[in-house]
């Protein structure tokens, strides 16, 4: 049994709904990539206020605990070892050892319905060996990802000779083609093998119906951080000539910093316009600046690392424009911030991105790899206020209504019940 101190976890006679996370939700927000926590932590807080509901979260966490009982929340982190890059070189899984401890914590929380983030980690290996009902909430899909892996002119030789990067960069770089094709073939068995799925995009609502055409896929949409959703701040046109341009991006290679660099250059070399493109979630870019021979201080492009959230907001609201470079994406929450705060956006026209900006009305699409399509873009939204506020409108009115908190509750709520119903 889970025990903390001498007292038992909680037991009542209410839905018991257990989540495997990648992130440790509000276990303890601040200890990944988001600084102060993602979307999970913010759907879980909502979850909290449905007395119906016994949530479990298990998430990969150093913490020599085999649970806690945290605000009503029962938390199992995960102890996972780092293996070291010579194991990960030789291809050495702990995936087998691994799933007798995802069971042991299915066997001590007895859920109802187990709930898995994202299909491409290894929690979704569970659907094999258990006969309680899982579904798997949709975030990337690695086999497009690896289809799009590397940007134009890049392969796994540039991380061989190019300076600015880590060893640790460097080693992943250089065997990130092999890397991600075995993971892609991993989670297409893992997507089989799951009778449940659900998303909010149509893309990876296709992706489900050509992997696993019998599987039952349900919309939910997903919750944004409370900083973005409860304050009174929202954009507002600068009567300026300075252009302001954000892009909030993480670091692998097909998240299209190299576009960012061609086309800042191309501002540059083509227009007058007086501007500076901030990137945030990335630490630097020295990498991409030796492979395609731009410097960002040369064309005006300044690396923010990772801010807090209440950063963002301030950021965004006084921007000309977010720019969204992936070379592939689903749905990217850093894009819909920037719209419920009524951002003007342009994003590359991949993966999921369709389902959250209608072209000309919630945002600009455009090509992937297209810095010259971008740059004219920029210039345009730039000039034209008008075009500029009618996006940022009835991209706010959509976004705010796509991500209110109580309704996706009700939803989420909705599709456990129909699971169980079916089961």
């Amino acid at each position: 049994a889970c025990l903390v101190g001498s007292e038992m976890c909680i037991r009542d006679r209410h839905m018991r709904v257990l989540w495997f996370s990648v992130t440790p939700s509000l276990f303890n927000p601040h200890t990944n990539r988001h600084n102060g926590g993602g979307w999970i932590a913010s759907l879980e807080q909502i979850i909290r206020t449905e007395q119906s509901i016994q949530l479990g979260v298990a998430f990969e966490f150093p913490d020599n605990h085999f649970c806690r009982d945290k605000d009503g929340v029962v938390y199992y982190p995960v102890q996972c070892k780092k293996r070291s890059w010579i194991k990960k070189w030789l291809n050495n899984s702990n995936e087998e050892k691994k799933t007798k401890y995802y069971l042991k914590i299915i066997e001590d929380f007895k859920p109802d319905l187990i709930q898995i983030f994202g299909s491409e980690n290894d929690f979704g290996v569970i659907c094999q060996y258990t006969q309680i009902p899982v579904v798997i909430h949709m975030q990337g899909c690695i086999p497009p990802y690896h289809n799009a892996l590397f940007p134009v002119r890049m392969n796994s030789f540039d991380f061989v000779f190019h300076r600015g990067l880590s060893l640790q960069r460097r080693i992943i770089g250089i065997r990130s083609q092999h890397a991600f094709h075995k993971r892609a073939e991993k989670e297409i068995k893992i997507v089989q093998s799951c009778h449940y799925f659900m998303g909010r995009t149509e893309w990876d609502k296709s992706l489900i119906n050509l992997f696993n055409p019998s599987a039952t896929y349900f919309h939910c949409e997903e919750v944004l951080r409370d900083s973005f959703m409860n304050n009174n701040k929202q954009w507002k046109v600068e009567v300026s000539d300075k252009i302001k341009i954000v892009s909030v991006i993480s670091n692998p290679w097909y998240k299209g910093v190299d576009l960012i660099l061609k086309t800042a250059q191309l501002l540059k070399r083509f227009t007058g316009l007086d501007f500076k493109w901030q990137v945030y979630g990335v630490q630097n870019i020295r990498f991409y600046e030796h492979k395609y021979k731009i410097k960002a201080v040369d064309v005006n492009v300044k690396i923010m690392g990772t801010a807090s959230k209440e950063e963002l907001v301030d950021t965004l609201c006084s921007a000309t424009c977010y720019v969204h470079p992936s070379y592939i994406d689903n749905s990217p929450n850093s894009l819909c911030e920037a719209q419920v705060l009524g951002v003007p956006v342009l994003a590359t026209y991949v993966g999921g991105i369709s389902s959250l900006v209608k072209n000309g009305e919630t945002g600009i699409l455009f090509p992937a790899n297209a810095p010259y399509t971008l740059a004219a873009l920029i210039k345009r939204i730039s000039a034209d206020k008008e075009l500029a506020l009618q996006l940022s409108y009835k991209a706010r009115q959509q976004a705010i209504e796509r991500h209110n908190p109580n309704a996706i509750r009700t939803r989420l709520l909705e599709i456990y019940k129909q699971i169980l119903d079916q089961k």
